[in-house]
């Protein structure tokens, strides 16, 4: 179940090791950050606070999978003394538990929201206190609600604070202006991918939580729905959709669409951002009936640093108003302190208020209803 999200990410980004110190022996704090995002722009701020924060040491890794593994690693687990909910047994992770290879402990690292739940249940992070996140009262609710959560690792408004959301984005649809011109219509909602006269136009991702999820969307449930059987119209929705999209892949989607032998595809936003900027007659939509939410988060590696203030002064640097503009601006994600896609960057989509509500951070789901997902997926 490769995807973007949990396991793809991270392209152009800079040799962040080279940039901000010259010894790691030197380095006063250690983070191991997904590449590209956080931007230069921001990086280069990173000097100027060096009195709170010392000498900071990026380690960009490629993947959130591997930011995941190096957790795994730096806290001695292996697939044998990991709780049974665990990424590689929902998502077919291949887990580097038996590498004997030293790695360097981090004081914090990137994690999408996705693995968050693992990461906590598993034991492999320590909570945040409350207390010393200065900006936290900056975040939306949305934000911090996701990363509160009881030991187990469920949503919980009672539980801890687990992380830092640094960056999010959503899946959207990009399709070409002069495409669909002559048809006198732009798409607005997953509906629209119904129209018979995009027969064969258009691209999904090859993903059964993001495919199903959508169609979800579009019949009124919620993207995280159990018990897939009671809903009687969803696979012949599905079905229907299927006959309907060219092809499916969640790595080499948009040059099709640049070519145009496809005129729609739907996306991550960090994909299709810098696309929409560089191509002006490629536009992106996000759909109104809500779409699935991402999210990178920092976390702290669990009794790994004795670095607490430094650590604290660095997700409220991230968090300030300044950080927050630079990361909106320039890393094809938006600041959770600002949850205005198209406010500081008219290339990004609109996304109101009433769509944001609608839309949804997907939970990993128990066995039984993840082994649901991965029937009617196979059905198609």
């Amino acid at each position: 179940m490769l995807s973007r999200r949990l396991f793809l990410l991270g392209s152009g980004g800079v040799a962040l090791s080279s940039v901000l110190s010259g010894c790691e022996s030197a380095s006063d704090l250690s983070i191991a950050i997904l590449e590209g995002s956080l931007p230069n722009q921001l990086i280069t701020n990173i000097k100027q606070e060096s009195a709170k924060l010392g000498i900071v040491k990026l380690k960009p890794e490629s993947t959130l999978e591997k930011l995941y593994q190096s957790l795994l690693t730096q806290q001695e687990k292996t697939i044998n003394n990991l709780n049974n909910n665990s990424p590689e047994s929902t998502l077919q992770l291949s887990i580097i538990g038996n590498n004997q290879t030293k790695i360097k402990k981090q004081d914090l690292t990137t994690l999408g929201n996705y693995w968050l739940p693992f990461a906590v249940e598993n034991e492999l992070i320590d909570p945040l206190d409350l207390k010393i996140l200065e900006n936290w009262s900056k975040l939306s609710p949305l934000f911090q609600k996701l990363v509160t959560r009881n030991n187990q690792g469920k949503l919980d408004n009672q539980g801890q604070i687990w992380g830092a959301p640094y960056r999010w984005g959503c899946t959207m649809i990009a399709y070409r202006e002069d495409k669909l011109q002559n048809l006198g219509w732009q798409p607005q909602d997953w509906e629209d991918l119904w129209k018979p006269e995009i027969k064969h136009r258009f691209s999904l991702l090859n993903q059964p939580r993001e495919v199903i999820g959508l169609v979800l969307k579009k019949l009124g449930y919620s993207y995280n729905t159990k018990n897939l059987k009671q809903i009687t119209n969803l696979l012949p929705e599905l079905k229907t959709l299927n006959q309907q999209v060219k092809f499916y892949d969640s790595r080499n989607y948009l040059q099709p669409l640049i070519l145009g032998d496809t005129w729609l595809a739907v996306g991550w936003s960090t994909d299709i951002i810098p696309l929409i900027e560089r191509y002006h007659n490629i536009k992106a939509v996000i759909p109104l009936s809500g779409t699935s939410l991402w999210a990178d988060i920092w976390v702290k590696p669990r009794n790994q640093s004795s670095e607490l203030e430094k650590i604290y002064n660095w997700i409220d640097f991230c968090w300030q108003s300044k950080s927050a503009r630079q990361i909106s601006l320039f890393s094809s994600g938006i600041s959770p302190v600002e949850t205005n896609f198209s406010e500081n960057n008219r290339q990004i989509p609109f996304m109101s208020p009433e769509v944001l509500a609608k839309s949804e951070f997907i939970e990993p789901l128990e066995s039984q209803f993840f082994a649901e997902y991965e029937q009617i997926w196979t059905q198609l």
